[in-house]
């Protein structure tokens, strides 16, 4: 059975071949795995700017600030 499917940019001639309907799904799923990479690339990319942002910001401690609080509890043992 042939169909004549109509659309804004061209005029398809849809036959009944089996191979019709996995040549677009393997195009769908192409088109998903697209998608999903460069939904993927963004997260990353987000992330990735997110801990440049935070060492940036981020202040260095000196020997006291870090260790004064764990330095009764030694002094205790």
């Amino acid at each position: 059975m042939n169909a004549i499917i109509f659309r804004a940019d061209e005029t398809v001639l849809k036959q009944s071949d089996p191979t019709y309907g996995s040549i677009e799904l393997k195009q769908e799923a192409k088109m998903r795995r697209l998608v999903f990479g460069v939904a993927l690339l963004a997260v990353a990319s987000v992330g990735i700017s997110a801990s440049f942002a935070a060492v940036h910001q981020a202040r260095t401690l000196t020997f006291e600030e870090r260790f004064a609080p764990a330095l009764p509890l030694m002094v205790k043992h």
